[in-house]
Protein backbone atom coordinates (compact mmCIF):
# COMPACT_ATOMS: atom_id res chain seq x y z
CA UNK A 1 0.00 0.00 0.00
CA UNK A 2 3.01 2.07 0.90
CA UNK A 3 4.49 1.64 -2.44
CA UNK A 4 1.11 2.39 -4.13
CA UNK A 5 1.20 5.59 -2.27
CA UNK A 6 4.20 6.49 -3.18
CA UNK A 7 4.39 5.60 -6.88
CA UNK A 8 0.53 5.72 -7.61
CA UNK A 9 0.40 9.60 -9.48
CA UNK A 10 3.24 8.19 -11.66
CA UNK A 11 1.49 4.83 -12.44
CA UNK A 12 -1.81 6.81 -13.23
CA UNK A 13 0.29 8.93 -15.10
CA UNK A 14 1.76 6.20 -17.24
CA UNK A 15 -1.42 4.32 -17.62
CA UNK A 16 -3.05 7.87 -18.76
CA UNK A 17 0.02 8.13 -21.28
CA UNK A 18 -0.32 4.94 -22.53
CA UNK A 19 -4.54 4.94 -23.50
CA UNK A 20 -3.50 8.35 -25.08
CA UNK A 21 -0.81 6.60 -27.28
CA UNK A 22 -3.74 3.73 -28.03
CA UNK A 23 -6.03 5.69 -29.15
CA UNK A 24 -3.87 8.14 -31.22
CA UNK A 25 -3.05 5.18 -33.28
CA UNK A 26 -6.06 4.07 -33.39
CA UNK A 27 -7.35 6.99 -34.26
CA UNK A 28 -4.93 7.51 -36.77
CA UNK A 29 -5.64 4.15 -38.40
CA UNK A 30 -9.12 4.69 -38.80
CA UNK A 31 -8.08 8.31 -40.17
CA UNK A 32 -5.88 6.30 -42.78
CA UNK A 33 -8.43 3.89 -43.66
CA UNK A 34 -11.28 6.75 -44.04
CA UNK A 35 -8.63 8.49 -46.45
CA UNK A 36 -7.97 5.10 -48.72
CA UNK A 37 -11.96 5.08 -48.65
CA UNK A 38 -12.68 8.71 -49.50
CA UNK A 39 -9.82 8.37 -52.60
CA UNK A 40 -11.55 5.12 -53.67
CA UNK A 41 -14.83 7.21 -53.60
CA UNK A 42 -13.51 10.41 -55.60
CA UNK A 43 -11.87 7.98 -58.00
CA UNK A 44 -14.86 5.77 -58.78
CA UNK A 45 -17.25 9.24 -59.09
CA UNK A 46 -14.28 10.56 -61.60
CA UNK A 47 -14.75 7.88 -63.64
CA UNK A 48 -15.88 8.31 -67.39
CA UNK A 49 -17.08 4.92 -67.47
CA UNK A 50 -20.06 2.94 -65.36
CA UNK A 51 -17.62 1.30 -62.50
CA UNK A 52 -20.29 -1.39 -61.71
CA UNK A 53 -20.07 -2.76 -65.29
CA UNK A 54 -18.69 -6.72 -64.07
CA UNK A 55 -20.13 -6.06 -60.42
CA UNK A 56 -22.88 -9.12 -61.57
CA UNK A 57 -20.00 -11.41 -62.39
CA UNK A 58 -17.75 -10.55 -59.35
CA UNK A 59 -15.36 -8.12 -61.26
CA UNK A 60 -13.77 -5.43 -58.21
CA UNK A 61 -14.82 -2.64 -60.08
CA UNK A 62 -13.93 -0.84 -57.05
CA UNK A 63 -10.63 0.13 -55.43
CA UNK A 64 -10.09 -0.80 -51.39
CA UNK A 65 -12.80 -0.07 -49.51
CA UNK A 66 -15.27 1.00 -52.54
CA UNK A 67 -15.00 -2.74 -54.03
CA UNK A 68 -17.35 -5.69 -53.64
CA UNK A 69 -18.31 -6.27 -49.97
CA UNK A 70 -17.13 -9.44 -48.89
CA UNK A 71 -21.09 -10.75 -49.06
CA UNK A 72 -20.39 -10.12 -52.81
CA UNK A 73 -22.24 -7.84 -54.77
CA UNK A 74 -26.15 -7.79 -54.80
CA UNK A 75 -28.38 -6.23 -56.39
CA UNK A 76 -29.11 -3.29 -54.00
CA UNK A 77 -25.17 -2.85 -53.57
CA UNK A 78 -24.91 -2.22 -57.67
CA UNK A 79 -28.23 -0.26 -57.84
CA UNK A 80 -27.00 2.22 -55.22
CA UNK A 81 -23.47 2.59 -56.13
CA UNK A 82 -24.37 2.67 -59.85
CA UNK A 83 -27.41 5.94 -59.04
CA UNK A 84 -24.52 7.94 -57.00
CA UNK A 85 -22.60 7.58 -60.03
CA UNK A 86 -24.71 7.94 -62.45
CA UNK A 87 -26.37 11.74 -60.93
CA UNK A 88 -23.80 13.13 -63.34
CA UNK A 89 -23.33 12.53 -67.11
CA UNK A 90 -20.42 10.36 -68.72
CA UNK A 91 -18.99 13.92 -70.08
CA UNK A 92 -18.89 15.48 -67.55
CA UNK A 93 -17.31 14.28 -64.11
CA UNK A 94 -16.57 15.61 -60.86
CA UNK A 95 -12.59 15.94 -59.49
CA UNK A 96 -10.71 16.63 -56.52
CA UNK A 97 -6.84 17.37 -56.13
CA UNK A 98 -6.94 13.71 -55.35
CA UNK A 99 -7.55 12.33 -58.96
CA UNK A 100 -3.92 12.68 -59.52
CA UNK A 101 -3.73 11.97 -63.02
CA UNK A 102 -6.56 14.15 -63.61
CA UNK A 103 -5.23 16.97 -62.01
CA UNK A 104 -1.96 16.60 -63.40
CA UNK A 105 -2.42 15.24 -67.01
CA UNK A 106 1.28 16.02 -68.12
CA UNK A 107 3.75 14.41 -65.67
CA UNK A 108 4.52 10.95 -64.66
CA UNK A 109 4.70 9.38 -61.88
CA UNK A 110 7.95 7.17 -61.60
CA UNK A 111 8.83 4.75 -58.69
CA UNK A 112 12.16 5.10 -57.63
CA UNK A 113 14.49 2.10 -58.29
CA UNK A 114 15.52 0.32 -55.58
CA UNK A 115 19.04 -1.42 -56.73
CA UNK A 116 19.80 -5.04 -56.32
CA UNK A 117 23.47 -5.98 -56.66
CA UNK A 118 23.74 -8.40 -59.23
CA UNK A 119 26.62 -10.75 -57.56
CA UNK A 120 24.67 -11.32 -54.16
CA UNK A 121 20.90 -10.89 -55.18
CA UNK A 122 20.78 -8.58 -52.14
CA UNK A 123 19.66 -4.90 -51.98
CA UNK A 124 22.43 -2.35 -51.94
CA UNK A 125 20.66 0.81 -50.44
CA UNK A 126 20.93 2.58 -52.98
CA UNK A 127 18.08 4.03 -55.00
CA UNK A 128 18.34 5.78 -58.28
CA UNK A 129 15.06 7.82 -60.29
CA UNK A 130 14.85 7.85 -64.08
CA UNK A 131 12.34 10.80 -64.12
CA UNK A 132 10.93 12.10 -67.37
CA UNK A 133 9.77 15.69 -67.30
CA UNK A 134 6.57 15.30 -69.08
CA UNK A 135 4.69 12.26 -70.21
CA UNK A 136 4.88 13.08 -73.68
CA UNK A 137 6.52 14.86 -76.45
CA UNK A 138 4.12 16.05 -79.17
CA UNK A 139 5.42 17.25 -82.56
CA UNK A 140 9.17 17.31 -84.30
CA UNK A 141 9.85 20.36 -82.43
CA UNK A 142 9.46 19.28 -79.25
CA UNK A 143 12.44 17.70 -77.22
CA UNK A 144 11.79 15.06 -74.22
CA UNK A 145 14.02 15.39 -71.30
CA UNK A 146 14.67 12.51 -68.81
CA UNK A 147 16.54 13.07 -65.66
CA UNK A 148 18.97 10.53 -64.02
CA UNK A 149 20.07 10.55 -60.17
CA UNK A 150 20.98 7.98 -57.51
CA UNK A 151 21.21 8.41 -53.73
CA UNK A 152 23.09 6.32 -50.80
CA UNK A 153 21.58 5.24 -47.92
CA UNK A 154 21.31 8.76 -46.36
CA UNK A 155 19.75 9.65 -49.71
CA UNK A 156 23.13 11.56 -50.97
CA UNK A 157 23.28 11.97 -54.25
CA UNK A 158 26.35 10.15 -55.93
CA UNK A 159 28.67 10.10 -58.70
CA UNK A 160 26.91 8.59 -61.68
CA UNK A 161 28.55 7.00 -65.34
CA UNK A 162 26.72 6.52 -68.00
CA UNK A 163 27.87 3.41 -69.56
CA UNK A 164 25.80 2.74 -72.82
CA UNK A 165 21.80 4.20 -73.14
CA UNK A 166 19.58 3.44 -76.11
CA UNK A 167 16.00 4.65 -76.94
CA UNK A 168 13.47 2.01 -78.31
CA UNK A 169 9.99 1.98 -79.94
CA UNK A 170 7.66 -0.15 -77.99
CA UNK A 171 5.38 -2.08 -80.52
CA UNK A 172 3.59 -5.79 -79.70
CA UNK A 173 6.01 -6.99 -77.23
CA UNK A 174 9.21 -6.11 -79.10
CA UNK A 175 11.60 -3.31 -78.93
CA UNK A 176 12.72 -1.28 -82.07
CA UNK A 177 15.98 1.00 -81.67
CA UNK A 178 15.11 4.55 -82.98
CA UNK A 179 17.44 7.56 -83.18
CA UNK A 180 19.58 8.57 -79.66
CA UNK A 181 19.62 10.65 -76.92
CA UNK A 182 22.06 12.71 -76.04
CA UNK A 183 23.29 12.78 -72.27
CA UNK A 184 24.98 15.39 -69.84
CA UNK A 185 25.67 17.16 -66.26
CA UNK A 186 27.23 20.49 -67.85
CA UNK A 187 24.19 22.23 -67.01
CA UNK A 188 23.05 22.96 -71.31
CA UNK A 189 20.85 21.08 -73.38
CA UNK A 190 18.00 20.33 -70.63
CA UNK A 191 20.49 19.94 -67.80
CA UNK A 192 19.64 22.65 -65.16
CA UNK A 193 23.04 22.61 -62.91
CA UNK A 194 26.63 21.43 -64.20
CA UNK A 195 28.34 18.27 -62.47
CA UNK A 196 25.37 18.10 -59.44
CA UNK A 197 24.78 14.16 -60.61
CA UNK A 198 22.10 14.92 -62.07
CA UNK A 199 22.17 13.29 -65.74
CA UNK A 200 19.85 14.94 -68.42
CA UNK A 201 18.62 13.06 -71.88
CA UNK A 202 17.92 15.29 -74.27
CA UNK A 203 15.66 13.40 -76.99
CA UNK A 204 13.72 14.49 -80.67
CA UNK A 205 11.58 12.27 -82.32
CA UNK A 206 11.93 11.61 -85.59
CA UNK A 207 8.58 11.38 -88.08
CA UNK A 208 8.37 7.32 -87.56
CA UNK A 209 9.29 7.46 -83.80
CA UNK A 210 5.58 7.70 -82.86
CA UNK A 211 3.97 5.59 -80.24
CA UNK A 212 5.33 4.34 -76.75
CA UNK A 213 8.91 5.07 -76.59
CA UNK A 214 11.42 3.57 -73.65
CA UNK A 215 14.64 4.96 -72.74
CA UNK A 216 17.18 2.29 -71.63
CA UNK A 217 19.76 3.32 -69.76
CA UNK A 218 23.69 0.85 -68.43
CA UNK A 219 25.00 3.02 -65.21
CA UNK A 220 28.06 2.86 -62.96
CA UNK A 221 27.08 4.33 -59.55
CA UNK A 222 28.63 4.68 -55.96
CA UNK A 223 32.22 4.42 -54.58
CA UNK A 224 31.79 0.79 -55.00
CA UNK A 225 31.34 0.95 -58.65
CA UNK A 226 27.89 -0.63 -58.84
CA UNK A 227 26.02 -1.47 -62.26
CA UNK A 228 22.49 -1.45 -63.20
CA UNK A 229 20.25 -0.92 -65.80
CA UNK A 230 17.49 1.37 -65.56
CA UNK A 231 14.37 2.55 -67.95
CA UNK A 232 12.27 5.31 -68.22
CA UNK A 233 8.99 5.09 -70.45
CA UNK A 234 7.06 7.88 -72.32
CA UNK A 235 5.14 8.63 -75.62
CA UNK A 236 5.87 9.84 -78.58
CA UNK A 237 3.25 11.80 -81.17
CA UNK A 238 6.03 13.59 -84.16
CA UNK A 239 2.79 14.82 -86.42
CA UNK A 240 0.44 17.04 -85.09
CA UNK A 241 -3.11 16.50 -85.63
CA UNK A 242 -4.48 19.50 -83.97
CA UNK A 243 -3.88 21.89 -81.24
CA UNK A 244 -5.51 24.38 -78.84
CA UNK A 245 -5.29 28.04 -80.02
CA UNK A 246 -5.88 29.77 -76.92
CA UNK A 247 -9.19 30.94 -78.16
CA UNK A 248 -12.41 30.29 -75.73
CA UNK A 249 -15.74 31.63 -74.61
CA UNK A 250 -18.20 30.21 -71.94
CA UNK A 251 -21.91 30.42 -71.28
CA UNK A 252 -24.68 28.93 -69.18
CA UNK A 253 -26.59 27.16 -70.99
CA UNK A 254 -29.53 24.24 -70.04
CA UNK A 255 -28.46 25.09 -66.37
CA UNK A 256 -24.86 24.08 -67.03
CA UNK A 257 -21.14 25.91 -67.58
CA UNK A 258 -20.29 25.50 -71.28
CA UNK A 259 -17.16 26.36 -72.13
CA UNK A 260 -16.27 26.55 -75.88
CA UNK A 261 -12.45 26.21 -77.25
CA UNK A 262 -11.36 26.78 -80.66
CA UNK A 263 -9.06 24.18 -82.57
CA UNK A 264 -7.26 24.28 -85.08
CA UNK A 265 -7.34 20.66 -87.09
CA UNK A 266 -4.52 19.63 -89.44
CA UNK A 267 -6.01 15.82 -89.96
CA UNK A 268 -9.85 15.39 -90.00
CA UNK A 269 -11.10 12.47 -88.12
CA UNK A 270 -12.54 11.56 -84.43
CA UNK A 271 -11.25 13.25 -81.53
CA UNK A 272 -11.28 12.35 -77.40
CA UNK A 273 -11.06 15.74 -75.67
CA UNK A 274 -10.71 16.74 -72.16
CA UNK A 275 -10.63 19.85 -69.88
CA UNK A 276 -10.33 20.57 -66.29
CA UNK A 277 -12.40 23.58 -64.86
CA UNK A 278 -11.00 24.78 -60.54
CA UNK A 279 -12.52 27.74 -58.43
CA UNK A 280 -10.97 31.22 -59.23
CA UNK A 281 -10.75 31.57 -55.70
CA UNK A 282 -8.93 29.11 -54.07
CA UNK A 283 -7.94 26.17 -56.57
CA UNK A 284 -10.11 23.25 -55.79
CA UNK A 285 -10.24 20.96 -58.61
CA UNK A 286 -14.58 20.92 -59.68
CA UNK A 287 -14.90 18.54 -62.79
CA UNK A 288 -13.44 17.82 -66.05
CA UNK A 289 -15.54 17.64 -69.00
CA UNK A 290 -15.12 15.07 -72.48
CA UNK A 291 -15.72 15.65 -75.71
CA UNK A 292 -15.98 12.94 -78.23
CA UNK A 293 -17.00 14.11 -81.70
CA UNK A 294 -15.66 13.89 -85.47
CA UNK A 295 -13.37 17.21 -86.40
CA UNK A 296 -12.88 18.64 -89.60
CA UNK A 297 -9.88 20.37 -91.31
CA UNK A 298 -9.16 23.89 -90.50
CA UNK A 299 -11.06 25.85 -87.54
CA UNK A 300 -13.33 23.96 -84.94
CA UNK A 301 -15.63 25.19 -82.10
CA UNK A 302 -15.57 22.40 -79.28
CA UNK A 303 -17.78 22.60 -76.31
CA UNK A 304 -16.62 20.94 -73.23
CA UNK A 305 -19.98 20.31 -70.64
CA UNK A 306 -19.52 21.34 -67.28
CA UNK A 307 -22.75 19.64 -65.39
CA UNK A 308 -24.78 21.95 -63.25
CA UNK A 309 -25.82 19.50 -60.34
CA UNK A 310 -21.72 19.22 -60.34
CA UNK A 311 -21.10 22.90 -60.04
CA UNK A 312 -24.15 23.12 -56.98
CA UNK A 313 -22.91 20.28 -55.32
CA UNK A 314 -19.42 21.53 -54.97
CA UNK A 315 -21.12 25.00 -53.91
CA UNK A 316 -18.71 27.34 -55.59
CA UNK A 317 -19.66 30.68 -57.45
CA UNK A 318 -17.58 31.79 -59.96
CA UNK A 319 -15.88 32.75 -62.01
CA UNK A 320 -13.74 29.33 -63.03
CA UNK A 321 -10.96 28.76 -64.26
CA UNK A 322 -10.83 26.38 -67.13
CA UNK A 323 -7.41 24.35 -68.05
CA UNK A 324 -5.53 21.26 -69.00
CA UNK A 325 -7.10 21.19 -72.22
CA UNK A 326 -5.78 18.28 -74.12
CA UNK A 327 -6.50 15.24 -76.01
CA UNK A 328 -6.15 13.25 -79.06
CA UNK A 329 -7.19 11.70 -82.27
CA UNK A 330 -8.23 8.70 -82.39
CA UNK A 331 -6.57 6.25 -84.09
CA UNK A 332 -8.44 2.61 -84.40
CA UNK A 333 -8.33 0.58 -88.06
CA UNK A 334 -12.39 0.12 -87.02
CA UNK A 335 -15.31 2.24 -88.15
CA UNK A 336 -17.63 2.20 -85.14
CA UNK A 337 -20.86 2.48 -87.95
CA UNK A 338 -19.05 -1.36 -88.42
CA UNK A 339 -20.79 -2.73 -85.34
CA UNK A 340 -23.95 -1.48 -87.03
CA UNK A 341 -23.76 -3.64 -90.26
CA UNK A 342 -24.46 -7.40 -89.02
CA UNK A 343 -22.27 -9.84 -90.47
CA UNK A 344 -20.99 -8.00 -92.68
CA UNK A 345 -20.05 -5.42 -90.36
CA UNK A 346 -18.47 -8.00 -87.98
CA UNK A 347 -16.12 -9.53 -90.95
CA UNK A 348 -14.83 -6.12 -91.13
CA UNK A 349 -13.88 -5.63 -87.55
CA UNK A 350 -12.04 -9.33 -87.36
CA UNK A 351 -10.03 -8.58 -90.10
CA UNK A 352 -8.91 -5.08 -89.25
CA UNK A 353 -5.28 -4.51 -88.25
CA UNK A 354 -3.02 -1.91 -88.50
CA UNK A 355 1.14 -1.22 -87.63
CA UNK A 356 0.47 2.15 -86.08
CA UNK A 357 -0.61 3.02 -82.21
CA UNK A 358 -4.43 3.79 -81.03
CA UNK A 359 -3.71 7.69 -80.71
CA UNK A 360 -2.27 10.94 -82.04
CA UNK A 361 -1.14 13.73 -79.49
CA UNK A 362 -2.98 16.89 -79.62
CA UNK A 363 -0.92 19.83 -78.44
CA UNK A 364 -2.30 20.63 -75.18
CA UNK A 365 -3.26 24.23 -73.79
CA UNK A 366 -1.80 24.34 -70.19
CA UNK A 367 -2.21 28.06 -69.56
CA UNK A 368 -5.56 28.92 -68.14
CA UNK A 369 -8.97 30.64 -68.62
CA UNK A 370 -11.51 32.32 -66.60
CA UNK A 371 -14.67 32.77 -66.94
CA UNK A 372 -17.37 35.20 -66.46
CA UNK A 373 -18.84 35.39 -62.95
CA UNK A 374 -21.56 32.72 -62.15
CA UNK A 375 -23.80 32.24 -58.87
CA UNK A 376 -23.64 28.87 -58.63
CA UNK A 377 -27.74 29.46 -57.80
CA UNK A 378 -27.85 29.83 -61.71
CA UNK A 379 -27.07 26.15 -62.56
CA UNK A 380 -29.42 23.52 -62.55
CA UNK A 381 -29.53 20.78 -59.20
CA UNK A 382 -31.12 17.93 -61.37
CA UNK A 383 -29.57 14.93 -61.40
CA UNK A 384 -28.19 13.52 -64.87
CA UNK A 385 -30.53 11.25 -66.83
CA UNK A 386 -31.11 9.75 -70.64
CA UNK A 387 -32.15 6.38 -72.23
CA UNK A 388 -28.99 4.49 -71.34
CA UNK A 389 -29.04 5.24 -67.54
CA UNK A 390 -32.40 4.13 -67.28
CA UNK A 391 -31.99 1.08 -69.52
CA UNK A 392 -28.96 0.68 -66.81
CA UNK A 393 -31.47 0.76 -63.66
CA UNK A 394 -33.84 -2.00 -65.56
CA UNK A 395 -30.74 -4.37 -66.11
CA UNK A 396 -29.51 -4.10 -62.43
CA UNK A 397 -33.50 -4.45 -61.31
CA UNK A 398 -34.02 -7.45 -63.46
CA UNK A 399 -31.05 -9.02 -61.10
CA UNK A 400 -33.42 -9.13 -58.29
Amino acid sequence: MDLFRRYGLYLTIVILVLVGLIFYFVKDGFGTDQEAKEKARQERMANSSDPTQGYESGGEGGVGGEGIPDDGATPEFILEKYMEWAEYPPFSRPMSILNHDLAFPFIIETSPDYTIDAKTNEPTGYVCMFQPKTWAVIGNKDMMYVTLECRDKARNRVKVSIDSHQVFKEWEGQRYGVVSASVNDNGTDGDQTRGDNIHTFSWKPQKADWGQMSLVAEITYGPENLKTTLTSSFFSSPSIPAEFNGVFSDSLQDGSLIVRSVVNVYKKGKYHLEANLKDEKNGEYIAYAVYDGDLVSGSNEVEFTFYGKILRDKDLDGPYIATSFRGHRVNLPIDPEWFNQGAEGLRKIQAAKTTEPDRELVVPYKDEYKTKYYKVESFSNAAWDSADKQNRIRQIKALQ
